[in-house]
């Protein structure tokens, strides 16, 4: 565990009892995101979008992936190799939850959405960067880039390759920074076109 730079012990696995203020990082994170907000929040107002990021949250906690840091104020949920996002009876369940949340015209283009994202992911054994988060409160203190730099070095170090769809196109070139290239890109139904990156491992921290 190391220190932030900011007096807070930095990097530990999210448990159930970190599950509130994860989803409260990740909803506010994303409430000015040009992906997600015209999808989850329309009107402005983020219950609904709180909702489900709780509901994939609390199911991504199945595996010890997602991570956080003491204060809770930034959160990195993984999948590993071969992962599903939900089990199977979220994802029966998943199309009557978005319906709820935002009612069947909202839902259809959510699910549209979603079924992109998934149409666009790369066949092969790779770990899945879900979500990143910093609470706007910590903004621009580089503790984004330093959660995910410090799960590269273990993933590099299992010699696994990663995977993510960028959901805001001024975050590309901080990703680029940590060694990610563009994989490929889809257009979501909004018009907006999202941009899918991979890394490989650095060959400096593989292990032997």
């Amino acid at each position: 565990m190391t220190d932030d730079g900011h007096g807070a012990a930095f990097r530990r696995a999210a448990s159930r009892t970190d599950l509130a203020r994860v989803t409260e990082t990740v909803t506010l994170a994303f409430g000015d995101d040009p992906t997600w907000s015209p999808l989850l929040s329309p009107a402005g107002t983020l219950d609904a979008a709180r909702e489900y990021w709780r509901f994939f949250i609390d199911s991504a906690q199945r595996y010890p992936w997602a991570f956080t840091n003491d204060e809770g104020s930034v959160a990195a949920v993984w999948y590993p190799p071969g992962a599903t996002e939900l089990t199977p009876d979220e994802e029966e369940r998943f199309p009557s939850v978005a319906r709820c949340l935002l009612g069947n015209a909202r839902a259809t283009e959510l699910l549209e959405a979603v079924d992109r994202f998934e149409a666009a992911t790369p066949s092969g054994e790779f770990f899945y960067l879900s979500l990143l988060a910093v609470h706007p409160s910590r903004r621009g203190q580089g503790l984004g880039m330093q959660l995910l730099a410090e799960t590269l070095q273990e993933i590099d170090a299992l010699g696994v390759p990663s995977y993510l769809e960028s959901s805001n196109p001024a975050n590309d070139a901080k990703y680029e920074r940590l060694g990610y290239r563009r994989h490929g890109s889809f257009t979501i139904p909004s018009g907006l076109e999202l941009t899918t990156m991979w890394r490989d491992p650095s060959p400096s921290t593989v292990a032997m």
